[in-house]
């Protein structure tokens, strides 16, 4: 009688392991240089165990993650006809439109959605998620991240979700630790294009104001540097301030420490509108004159860059072109699980009254 295949020994104690619950739904196995040295073996041999659990619907393999135990729950079931939303904000000048635009694209192809809000917490994140794990919920997920600038401790359980065969698309941001699509502005270039519509208006002395726990934050100001560097602008640290969601939602309406920030500045790079409304109304209040004293560009294009004291040239948001593209996005991961759902929609500029050339100040 043969020996028997020597991957066998992995594929047996992978089966034990779960047999006697050391090993359950969503768990990450072992690396394949990891299970190599346990059982010493090949890394070839390892992989043809892996392939073989593959194929049993025993495990599944999620590239740039790693293999994932899918035991009972795997991917051959079948996915729900509904869409779960997560979304940080129902209240934002931005989300109510945007999500509008989702779900009438997803029911037009059939889907119904449902929709959850983490009011941009990760208390409340990691809670909708172990509740969706908890329940075998086949739903695809369209998730927009919390506080994407910061680490995270729930991206074990959409680690999980993806083992479990459950397409997930990120919107308006992402983990960069996971290896999950996402839709979104090109936050990077958004920054560069703002900075450079500045310096091509004249200003070099110019400020920043970026959210340091949104991933948006960090990729507009490395847009900022690559802008400022490119004209050989000098970049003074003193000129820019890092403000977080709750700091912009409680404190700084009553703060002095933007305007300190920028009193050498002849102009200034705001993350959103909401902060350059905010930075209108300070100014205004100080005597300082926008945009004869301090010139402001922004990002979003929304209604309160129109509505500001001084109308804001703003980065437009593709409000409408972004929710049809996410919401087309996951419809094709669906179909096809390997289909490349990351799209970032590359800046526009919308001039206002908010920027005036460096030479008439």
């Amino acid at each position: 009688m043969g020996r028997a295949p020597k991957y066998q020994q992995i594929t047996e104690w992978i089966q034990n392991q779960i047999a006697c619950g050391k090993l359950s739904n969503g768990d990450r196995l072992e690396s394949e240089h990891e299970l190599s040295a346990r059982f010493q073996l090949s890394r070839q041999t390892v992989r043809h165990a892996l392939l073989e659990l593959e194929e049993a619907g025993i495990v599944s393999r999620v590239k740039g993650s790693g293999t994932y135990i899918q035991y009972g729950t795997g991917s051959t079931e079948p996915l729900s006809q509904t869409v779960t939303i997560i979304s940080t904000y129902a209240d934002s000048y931005i989300f109510p439109k945007l999500l509008q635009v989702m779900v009438r694209r997803l029911s037009k192809a059939g889907y119904s959605t449902k929709i959850m809000f983490t009011n941009n917490r990760v208390e409340t994140e990691g809670r909708l998620l172990r509740q969706i794990l908890s329940d075998g919920s086949r739903d695809p997920l369209l998730v927009e991240p919390v506080m994407s600038g910061l680490p995270n401790p729930n991206l074990g359980y959409y680690r999980k979700l993806q083992a479990a065969g459950i397409p997930i698309l990120f919107f308006h941001s992402f983990y960069p630790e996971l290896s999950i699509p996402h839709v979104s502005m090109d936050d990077r270039a958004v920054g560069r294009a703002a900075t450079e519509y500045l310096l091509r208006q004249g200003h070099t002395r110019i400020g920043g104001i970026f959210k340091a726990d949104d991933g948006q934050g960090r990729l507009r100001y490395a847009g900022f540097t690559d802008a400022m560097r490119a004209f050989d602008a000098e970049i003074r640290e003193e000129r820019i301030s890092w403000i977080d969601t709750q700091e912009l939602r409680d404190q700084l309406s009553y703060s002095p420490y933007l305007l300190r920030r920028l009193q050498t500045c002849s102009a200034c790079v705001c993350y959103n509108d909401e902060i350059a409304h905010l930075v209108t109304d300070q100014c205004l209040a100080a005597g300082i004159r926008i945009p004869e004293d301090l010139s402001l560009i922004s990002v979003d294009n929304s209604e309160l860059a129109k509505l500001n004291a001084v109308p804001l040239t703003s980065v437009i948001h593709p409000l409408e072109a972004l929710g049809e593209k996410v919401a087309e996005n996951l419809l094709l991961l669906i179909t096809d699980k390997s289909y490349e759902a990351t799209f970032e929609f590359a800046p526009e500029i919308e001039e206002r009254a908010s920027v005036v050339t460096a030479d008439r100040m």
